[in-house]
């Protein structure tokens, strides 16, 4: 079975939001405000961004960090306060999608807004982390496995340890010496 890629997992959570949400854009394609007409934002454009993975070094338990941006237009009569509602009822949008089933496990690690600096525009950054993911799947521990199945396992109790039991175990210096001779 194929593991899936960051990139899968990304475009199944823009697939996702695009059911949850059809009234808005999703896209992972990023581009500056100059890019959109005003109409095209006013129904909010969200851009999903992959960030990278943690933690590293455990392929079978990654989560996978990506930026949500959402962008909205106001129009031109809008005061902060509209535009701050604006992003405030769109994050609100994302959270619910990201506590959905629909989701699977994504968590929102931080947010930020434009504070309504940008009026007539609005944005959020939500900081998220989605998974745990299994990326070691394919990975092969036995590329050659044995060629018969034991019918039988055999297990032993601990060993004894201790002054006791001294003798009971080898000195490493001994073994060098049986296989010189």
């Amino acid at each position: 079975m194929t593991q899936p890629t960051p990139s899968d997992i990304m475009n199944s959570i823009e697939a996702a939001f695009k059911k949850h949400s059809p009234e808005r854009t999703v896209t992972r394609n990023w581009q500056e405000r100059a890019a959109y007409q005003n109409e095209e934002l006013r129904p909010g454009v969200l851009t999903l961004v992959y960030t990278g993975e943690s933690p590293l070094g455990d392929v079978y338990n990654t989560r996978m960090n990506f930026m949500a941006i959402g962008r909205i237009y106001c129009g031109q009569q809008s005061k902060g306060i509209d535009v701050e509602n604006a992003e405030l009822t769109f994050l609100k949008d994302w959270r619910l999608f990201c506590s959905s089933s629909a989701a699977g496990n994504i968590s929102i690690q931080k947010v930020i807004t434009s504070q309504q600096q940008e009026v007539p525009d609005g944005w959020f950054i939500c900081e998220c982390v989605a998974g745990p993911y299994d990326f070691g799947g394919e990975v092969d521990w036995l590329p050659e496995g044995p060629s018969e199945v034991p019918t039988e396992i055999h297990v032993s109790l601990p060993p004894n340890i201790g002054e006791a039991h001294k003798d009971d175990y080898l000195v490493i210096s001994d073994l060098v010496g049986e296989n010189n001779e």
